[in-house]
């Protein structure tokens, strides 16, 4: 694959590409296809990405360590998610295709290694973009993190795709920080805490540089400026 079209390849996981290939052409998108998370990811150590087509089934039928890590690449590339629906399986898109394209075309391609996180605990405020004024946040901590977002759990109720405040407690510049929920995940039984991948939206440079000294640091060089392209 030429250089001209790398920034719209996407990964697609499924086991039945042929599902998939007139609407990606229509979408004018590059798939390349891998029938499972670990030969997914093993793909990205070689040829960077623009985003990610995921099957959910496939997803959540992952081992626990790759379904993470697929968790982790849904906070940051865009993502356009799968349902196989009836006894032939058919596709069934839970996003809007054509808007999962055009945030292909505006995401410069990376590698998998640009996404990786640091577990930490970090404790915040999450509230909703519309409380503005921060009246009614919820307590959150932050699980890991990276230049381009980080992993919540906290007890409210939002949802996919929703943005967020969060104001995270101990940073010199406690201004809050625009994020969208690019992943959910909960638990059945009550009481336990659900979790949120965030992907930042309006971080300072100088919030970012703060968390880049303090955690994100050992990471490899030019990690932090990757995620803040």
């Amino acid at each position: 694959m030429g250089d001209t079209n790398r920034h719209q390849n996407v990964f697609v996981l499924t086991d039945r590409p042929w599902d998939y290939d007139a609407d990606m052409r229509q979408l004018g998108l590059t798939p390349s296809y891998a029938p499972s998370a670990h030969l997914l990811l093993e793909e990205l150590l070689e040829h960077p990405a623009s985003g990610f087509v995921l099957e959910v089934d496939k997803v959540m039928h992952s081992p626990g360590p790759e379904r993470d890590q697929l968790f982790q690449l849904a906070c940051v590339f865009p993502l356009l998610r799968v349902l196989r629906k009836g006894q032939d399986r058919a596709v069934a898109y839970l996003d809007d295709p054509d808007g999962f394209s055009s945030r292909v075309r505006a995401f410069p391609a990376r590698e998998v290694r640009h996404c990786g996180r640091v577990p930490v605990l970090l404790h915040g405020l999450l509230t909703s973009s519309e409380d503005e004024s921060f009246a009614s946040p919820v307590r959150a901590n932050i699980l890991d993190l990276s230049g381009v977002g980080g992993f919540v759990s906290c007890p409210g109720d939002f949802d996919f795709g929703q943005q967020v405040q969060l104001r995270i407690e101990g940073m010199e510049d406690s201004t809050p920080v625009l994020a969208s929920i690019r992943w959910r995940k909960g638990e059945a039984r009550k009481r336990l805490l659900h979790g949120f991948g965030l992907h930042f939206e309006n971080i300072r440079p100088g919030q970012l540089r703060e968390l880049a000294a303090r955690f994100i640091g050992p990471l490899e060089a030019g990690y932090a400026g990757a995620g803040a392209a």
